[in-house]
């Protein structure tokens, strides 16, 4: 469908910027409408992992201070998958193997992209990155890791997977990339055991 841009103004210019534009679209009947002001929020892409041992069916999940949960809820300390932003060159799968070793110490040795999507399309442009990932060695001890320099302070630990999904489903999880890693690992695992089932002929 047709788009037109008419104007854009960069409003804000620092850790974040933010856009301002004056655009009109195609609608459905075919016609276009009004000009419309939108405003875009952007800081640049991420990339998540949630490594899984299928060994012993548990996760990495770690805890972290976030102020911008700080400010809703009075708490801040939220519960999630390895995550962080691309650099400037950068391949997501390279992203993902130096968060995982920062944030972890674990080596990354497989990942598969699960899902590519927006943050918050209604405003921002900004996308993730998804990986399922398993790592080297899974007996490695984990603990507190993160980049000094960057404020960081991340415990990370192995977590079973039907513990994390009880967290969820008690909301102690409220991360949007962890819930949705969670839900894709349980959905793909759930799959393969119904396929496992119907081949045994147990269905």
């Amino acid at each position: 469908m047709k788009v037109e841009i008419k104007q854009t103004q960069l409003e804000y210019d620092g850790f974040v910027k933010v856009e301002k534009a004056i655009v009109r679209f195609e609608r459905f009947n075919g016609g276009m409408s009004a000009e419309t002001t939108r405003h875009r929020y952007f800081r640049g892409d991420a990339v998540a992992v949630l490594i899984y041992d299928p060994a012993t069916s548990s996760v990495v999940l770690q805890r972290q201070f976030r102020y911008t949960a700080h400010t809703r809820t009075s708490e801040g300390w939220l519960t999630e998958c390895v995550a962080g932003m691309m650099e400037e060159n950068e391949t997501p799968l390279e992203v993902a193997k130096r968060e995982v070793f920062e944030e972890t110490g674990l080596r990354l040795k497989q990942a598969e992209l699960v899902a590519h999507y927006f943050i918050g399309p209604g405003g921002c442009s900004d996308q993730v990155y998804l990986y399922l990932g398993q790592v080297e060695d899974v007996t490695q001890a984990l603990g507190v890791h993160g980049l000094i320099e960057e404020g960081e302070e991340v415990l990370a630990s192995w977590v079973p997977l039907t513990e994390a999904l009880r967290l969820v489903d008690e909301g102690k999880i409220q991360d949007a990339k962890t819930l949705l890693g969670l839900a894709l690992l349980d959905r793909r695992l759930r799959s393969t055991s119904t396929a496992v089932r119907r081949s045994k002929g147990e269905m």
